[in-house]
Order: structure tokens, then C-alpha cells, then sequence
């Protein structure tokens, strides 16, 4: 069974992200943040939805 609410630093690690602060630039762009009790968490869905969403390819000439 796949986990489907990672915690923050889950998620930084998912998206193989060093920083922190790259998983707040997606937040201020609209990922969005799921509050369960006194924690936040990100559905696992939501970020590859926005992972989706955000994709870009370049055309090669």
C-alpha cells in the first residue's frame, strides 16, 4: 500500500528536492496543503496532479 499523505520533508524528498524552499515555491503556486490535526501534509495525488499540470517540453529544431 502506497502512503497516500507525505509529510513535508516526504514529499521534498519525493520530488528530490535539498532545499525546503522549492516545496514552498509550489505551495505559493497552488499545490495544494492538506491540515490533518495540528499537522500539514501533501496528498500524494494533489503533487503529481501539479506535477502534470506544470510540465513543460521543449521543441528541438
Amino acid at each position: 500500500m502506497t502512503q497516500q499523505l507525505l509529510s513535508f520533508k516526504e514529499a521534498q524528498k519525493f520530488l528530490g528536492f535539498k532545499s525546503p524552499a522549492s516545496l514552498r515555491e509550489y505551495i505559493q503556486q497552488g499545490l495544494p496543503v492538506v491540515t490533518v490535526g495540528n499537522s500539514k501534509r501533501i496528498d500524494i495525488d494533489d503533487l503529481k496532479k501539479f506535477i502534470q499540470e506544470h510540465k513543460t517540453v521543449k521543441e528541438v529544431n
